[in-house]
């Protein structure tokens, strides 16, 4: 996939793995240096997905 990165053996995840997606702002899957929004996800090995969590990442925007 296109900005998705799998980290396992994390020492503080509740599941199996880490997956990390980056997304622009039209919510497409980018590279990490173009994404503007992050999605990180705690998956068991079975692919349930533990937790899920949203951000913001990259350059700070002024709005107005």
């Amino acid at each position: 996939m296109i900005g998705c990165v799998k980290l396992f053996n994390v020492k503080h995840c509740r599941g199996d793995y880490t997956e990390i997606s980056y997304f622009d702002d039209s919510d497409r899957e980018v590279a990490p240096g173009e994404a503007s929004r992050v999605r990180i996800r705690e998956i068991l090995a079975s692919g349930e997905v533990v937790k899920e969590s949203w951000g913001f990442c990259g350059e700070v925007r002024k709005v107005g």
